[in-house]
C-alpha cells in the first residue's frame, strides 16, 4: 500500500507539532507545551554565591570541604549573578576554572564552599532544567543522530510531565535536525558523522528539550575554522529566534567568539572572576565588527591584555593581588548586568 505524497507526510507533520503547541517551524521560535507546573516557575535565573571548590577534597570522596589550602582551590570565593535570558561567555588561561564552575551550575559537581541556585532554588544535581553541550561530541553511539535527540526529548518529556506521544516526540526532535542542518542525516550513527556534524546533533538535542539553561563547555574548540564560524552563526540565530531567549553560559577560550556571541563576558584567572564586561555591539555580529565597531575593538583589546598579562607579576601581587585588583574596572564582588 502507497504511503502518503510527501506534501502531505509534511503537512501531518506540522499539524503534529502545532497540536502540542509547538510552532518552531515559523520564525517565532520553537516553543513546546509545558506542563502546568513549568508555567508556574520562575525560568533560568542562575546565582553563585561566594562559591570555592577544590578537587583534591573530591578524590578523598563524599562531598568536598572547604578545608583545602587556598591555592589548592579550582574556584575561590565566586560571586556571580547570571539573569533570565543572559548570554554569558566565560573566557579565561586554561585550569583558570572556567569549566569547573560550568560543571557546578550542571550539577556534575558540588562546591566545598558556597551555594549555585537556579531560580532560586539550590542545585543538588543534574537536572532537566539544564542541558549540556560538551566539547566531545557527548552522543549514543548506538544511537542514530534522530534517536540522540529522541532521548533528550523523551527524558524531559517523562521527568516534566508535558504529555507528548511517541509521534509528537519525533516530530520535534526532526524539526531541531532541520534547523541545524541535519534532517537528511537523521538515520545515521555518529561514527558516520564529522565533528561538525556530530556537535550540530549534540545542540540540537540540546535545544529539543527546551531547558531553561544552555551550558556550552568550549563546544567547537576541536573543530576546524570554517565549521566553527558555521556552527557560532547557527548558535546565535537560534538563540535570537526564540519566544523567550534561554539563559546561556558559554565556557571558550576564543576571544572573538566571545565577542560575538556575548551579551557579556566574565574573564577568570586561578578560580577567581578578574574582569566582568557588557557586550554593547548591536546584533546581529559578524567578524567585520572588528574592523568597524570601536566597542568591539576596545573589549577585544582589554581581554587580549588579560590573556597575556605575565603571570609573575600575579604571583607578586602586582598585577592583581586581591581579586580583580589592578584590572581597570574590574568588579571584586558580586556583579550584576542588565
Amino acid at each position: 500500500m502507497e504511503g502518503p505524497r510527501p506534501g502531505v507526510r509534511e503537512e501531518q507533520r506540522i499539524a503534529g507539532l502545532r497540536a502540542i503547541g509547538y510552532h518552531g517551524c515559523g520564525r517565532s521560535g520553537a516553543r513546546i507545551r509545558r506542563s502546568e507546573t513549568e508555567k508556574g516557575r520562575a525560568r533560568g535565573k542562575i546565582d553563585i554565591e561566594d562559591v570555592s571548590f577544590a578537587y583534591e577534597d573530591v578524590a578523598a570522596g563524599g562531598r568536598p570541604t572547604a578545608a583545602g589550602a587556598a591555592d589548592d582551590r579550582a574556584l575561590r570565593d565566586v560571586a556571580l549573578e547570571v539573569p533570565d535570558g543572559q548570554f554569558l561567555c566565560v573566557i579565561g588561561h586554561s585550569g583558570s576554572g572556567k569549566t569547573t564552575l560550568l560543571r557546578l551550575v550542571a550539577g556534575l559537581s558540588r562546591p566545598s564552599a558556597g551555594t549555585v541556585r537556579i531560580d532560586g532554588a539550590p542545585v543538588e544535581g543534574p537536572g532537566l532544567d539544564r542541558a549540556v553541550v560538551f566539547q566531545n561530541y557527548a552522543l549514543f553511539p548506538w544511537m542514530s543522530a534522530l534517536r540522540n535527540v529522541e532521548f533528550g526529548v523523551e527524558q524531559a518529556n517523562k521527568e516534566l510531565h508535558r504529555g507528548l506521544t511517541k509521534a509528537q516526540v519525533s516530530a520535534v526532535a526532526r524539526d531541531y535536525l532541520d534547523r541545524v542542518g541535519m534532517g537528511a542525516a537523521a538515520g545515521k550513527y555518529p561514527y558516520q558523522l564529522s565533528g561538525g556534524m556530530r556537535q550540530r546533533v549534540a545542540i540540537a538535542r540540546a535545544l529539543a528539550m527546551d531547558a531553561e539553561i544552555l551550558l556550552f563547555d568550549e563546544p567547537f574548540g576541536a573543530l576546524d575554522v570554517k565549521t566553527r564560524c558555521s556552527l557560532q552563526k547557527l548558535v546565535d540565530a537560534l538563540w535570537r529566534s526564540g519566544e523567550q531567549r534561554k539563559t546561556v553560559v558559554f565556557v571558550t577560550h576564543d576571544i572573538n567568539e566571545a565577542i560575538l556571541l556575548a551579551d557579556r563576558v566574565v574573564f577568570m584567572r586561578r578560580g577567581e572572576i578578574v574582569a566582568d564586561r557588557a557586550v554593547d555591539v548591536p546584533r546581529p555580529r559578524s567578524s567585520a565588527i572588528f574592523a568597524h565597531d570601536a566597542c568591539a575593538r576596545a573589549l577585544k583589546d582589554e581581554l587580549t591584555d588579560l590573556f597575556y598579562l605575565d603571570g609573575e607579576e600575579d604571583e607578586e601581587g602586582g598585577a592583581f593581588g586581591e581579586a580583580g585588583a589592578g584590572v581597570p574596572g574590574a568588579l571584586p564582588g558580586k556583579a550584576v548586568l542588565p
